[in-house]
């Protein structure tokens, strides 16, 4: 695993003074729980999604991300989800200093991760 991240999203209000990181092979929440972290090889997708209140006043129920762990003011304010592939809890919600540059240096990373997936398997099969 690596050791220095490659993207640190700082702690503020919104995310409940609560860390969250990316590095080249996982994702790293600090939550008032302790800390957790999500392999790539686990993550499906990631977006950035509107508050759930503005959502509602749309009249989207953002059924989609149900049943999933909401690590902050989710609810509140834009905020990112991350799919994951399997898991009782398939969605995390959670709230980046800037979930736009967040989810862009993640997709990024996930590209990266995958690419070397399938370099590794090819040279494996020689």
């Amino acid at each position: 695993m690596s050791s220095t991240p490659i993207y640190t999203s700082k702690s503020t209000v919104k995310s409940l003074w609560q860390e969250y990181r990316i590095y080249d092979d996982r994702l790293e929440f600090d939550t008032l729980f302790g800390q957790m972290a999500v392999p790539l090889e686990d993550v499906e997708q990631a977006d950035v999604c509107e508050s759930e209140i503005q959502g509602l006043f749309k009249g989207d129920l953002h059924l989609r991300h149900m049943p999933a762990l909401k690590l902050d003011w989710a609810n509140f304010v834009e905020h990112v989800v991350v799919d994951k592939r399997e898991g009782s809890l398939r969605h995390i919600l959670f709230t980046p200093e800037d979930p736009a540059a967040f989810v862009s240096v993640l997709n990024d990373a996930l590209a990266r991760f995958r690419e070397k997936r399938i370099a590794d398997g090819a040279s494996e099969n020689r």
